[in-house]
């Protein structure tokens, strides 16, 4: 009886694990804008019922990539830019990957084109998915305080809206929202975009900490346009 050999090499006992697959891969503008249509249609009616928006400074928004930058006091705030901004645009937004991981919601929330981030980890997959989708046209929404500020509270600006904005080469626009309450109309106020401005071709730690500031200034002065 001829001998049968297997070919198959065995796998050697210090060969690496194989990177696990990345459970949210980028979704394209096209891939996600049925989507979004779908789901803003149905939370316009909702929210137009329990929080009616008056939006002041609308045409400040830009056609082109911008980076959209809200004062953020509320879980409600990110779908009221988003109906501010009207279906004519389908901005993205970066959140927490802790809300894709919710059963159902975080299916949704990635069909339409939320990508997540990893608090305190060296994550590199949003800064490629920001980018990617300035790229293809899209406006990206960051609220530069990080998480809800809550009434009497204060936080300090993070860098994320300003890197986007130097990379990408486009404008930040700031925002301001009136804190939420049910059945009470918000006011959402669209500053002017503008481009933060280095000395060098790569802005500096300080000059990072500096134009994060500025931004943050500007969206707070915009609460003097709110009636």
């Amino acid at each position: 009886m001829d001998e049968i050999t297997n070919n198959t090499p065995a796998p050697r006992p210090d060969n690496k694990p194989s990177k696990k697959e990345n459970p949210f891969p980028y979704r394209t503008k096209e891939q996600c804008l049925p989507w979004y249509r779908v789901v803003y249609s149905v939370v316009y009616i909702l929210y137009q019922l329990i929080y009616p928006l008056r939006v002041i400074g609308r045409e400040n928004l830009p056609d082109t990539p911008a980076v959209i930058c809200p004062r953020h006091c509320s879980a409600v705030d990110p779908p009221m830019v988003c109906i501010g901004m009207t279906l004519r645009r389908h901005p993205r937004i970066i959140a927490k990957m802790e809300l894709l991981q919710i059963p159902v919601l975080g299916k949704i929330l990635y069909k339409i084109g939320v990508f997540g981030v990893r608090r305190g980890e060296n994550d590199i997959a949003p800064i490629r998915n920001g980018l990617k989708c300035l790229k293809e046209g899209s406006q990206l929404i960051i609220f530069p305080e990080g998480h809800r500020v809550h009434e009497g509270e204060t936080a300090e600006a993070q860098t994320g809206a300003i890197m986007f904005a130097l990379k990408a080469g486009v404008p930040l626009v700031p925002v301001y929202l009136t804190r939420a309450k049910r059945f009470h109309r918000m006011t959402m106020v669209v500053g002017q975009p503008y481009h933060p401005q280095i000395a060098g071709k790569r802005a500096t730690p300080q000059e990072y900490r500096a134009l994060a500031d500025e931004l943050l200034a500007k969206i707070y002065a915009l609460e003097a346009q709110v009636a």
